[in-house]
């Protein structure tokens, strides 16, 4: 009676239906994911390296929050930084269990149930991002033909791969267009770079970041002296090819000691950083930042630039002014003004 109740209210779960293994079921469900080709290569590394040694000798049914937990814990121990673990692999893991659930193998993701501390989005600190003179420095040191990179992540806030797939076409009036990415993939045994959409962006979407005259300028310069490679790139290996983004941040990373700057958190993405902040401190909306940098949502731009807003401090303390004593703040003395409203009060009483 409450097996066939169970199946009218689309509750019945089928008794063998969670007994197939975790590694058999991982594998299936990946091959029906209709994902870019490189997160199913991702996905696929992070089930061989740990869910699979971990779990996949367990049924879907018998695994618990407990066992999710010391395979987050084992990750973390071997070397993954709590944020890989907890942002990106996390990522497949409640999707594989949510799946499950939604197929009525198991009740309940063992995921949701999981005890796993998030961990907050690290705020970029203003002080020890270059200057527009370290950047530049940076800019003569690298191959003279890569050079241009450095003023399109400085002066745009563009990723590795967006650089490496811009092509000169994409560049109209004072904006660039940015409709694809180039990644690092394993075909063959043989690392290649293959366009992909933009990230947080499905295929077909694109962005439009405005363009400082000086990198026009720089991109003017580039195209006379070095050409364009295969298909209108303006990044491009000595025989035209495509660059991948492994032989670039070598080439980077060189250019950034012979410019003097040893530290190594100084990376190609310091230079998002800097675009990012300059904007911000110059007034900037972080609104228009967010969409310019391409972030998925304002809020991930909120928590790691919002700190960096111009005088944020000084116009809530005049607005609230303006509010409780009904005085523009403009052109007032704020302790002059605050005094008055404490005799005020003390009158009144």
């Amino acid at each position: 009676m409450k097996v066939e109740n169970d199946k009218r209210e689309h509750a019945y779960l089928d008794p063998d239906a969670g007994k197939i293994l975790v590694s058999v079921y991982a594998a299936d469900w990946l091959a029906r994911r209709a994902i870019k080709e490189t997160t199913k290569q991702n996905y696929a590394r992070f089930f061989r390296l740990h869910l699979i040694p971990h779990l996949g000798s367990k049924s879907l049914i018998s695994v618990t929050a407990r066992d999710v937990e010391i395979m987050c814990t084992a990750m973390v121990e071997r070397g993954l930084s709590r944020r890989t673990v907890y942002h990106s692999i996390m990522v497949p893991l409640r999707s594989l269990f949510n799946s499950a659930v939604n197929e009525k193998r198991i009740p309940e993701s063992p995921v949701a149930r999981a005890a796993l501390p998030r961990v907050k989005t690290k705020r970029v600190d203003e002080k020890s991002l270059p200057d527009g003179k370290a950047v530049m420095s940076v800019a003569g040191e690298i191959r003279p033909d890569w050079a241009i990179s450095i003023w399109l992540m400085a002066g745009c806030g563009l990723r590795i791969g967006e650089v490496l797939a811009l092509r000169h076409a994409d560049f109209e009036g004072g904006t660039v267009r940015l409709r694809r990415q180039f990644v690092r993939l394993k075909r063959a045994g043989v690392y290649v770079a293959e366009l992909s959409p933009l990230k947080a962006r499905e295929e077909g979407e694109w962005r439009d970041v405005p363009v400082p005259p000086s990198v026009l300028d720089a991109v003017r310069r580039h195209v006379d002296k070095h050409g364009l490679g295969r298909d209108g790139y303006l990044m491009h290996t000595h025989q035209g090819g495509e660059v991948l983004d492994s032989n670039y941040r070598i080439d980077f990373r060189n250019a950034v000691k012979k410019a003097g700057f040893g530290d190594e958190s100084w990376t190609a993405h310091t230079l998002r950083h800097f675009f990012a902040s300059s904007a911000i401190a110059g007034g900037v909306s972080l609104l228009e930042v967010s969409r310019w940098l391409g972030h998925a949502t304002i809020q991930i731009t909120a928590d790691i630039y919002g700190h960096l807003t111009p005088d944020a401090g000084g116009r809530l303390r005049s607005v609230m002014d303006q509010v409780l004593t009904g005085v523009s703040v403009v052109g007032a003395d704020h302790g002059a003004r605050a005094g008055s409203v404490l005799v005020s009060e003390a009158e009144e009483r």
